[in-house]
């Protein structure tokens, strides 16, 4: 039993980095790196696209809308002629 706990082993932080690993340590290692790397780039990829979103170009658009819309609605309303039936003769 006291060959398990000699201080040679390779056992938490007793391991050395770089002796031991293999080919497919390092293929799985690169493959994560590039997905990280994937992510972070569609994050900053989304906001670049919609970058107009982020920085209130759209809400201005929307408000400019909205005013126009509610402009010409006054306006049609108040072009209305006013009907009545007059009974008076």
């Amino acid at each position: 039993m006291a060959e398990n706990y000699s201080l040679n082993s390779k056992f938490g932080f007793n391991v050395t980095p770089g002796k031991g690993k293999t080919s497919a340590q390092n293929v799985e290692s690169k493959e994560v790196q590039k997905s990280n790397d994937n992510l972070f780039d569609s994050v900053t990829g989304y906001v670049a696209k919609y970058e107009n979103v982020f920085n209130g170009d759209v809400e201005k658009e929307i408000n400019m809308y909205t005013r126009q819309a509610m402009i010409v609605g006054m306006n049609l309303k108040a072009s209305e002629t006013k009907r009545s039936f007059d009974m008076k003769i």
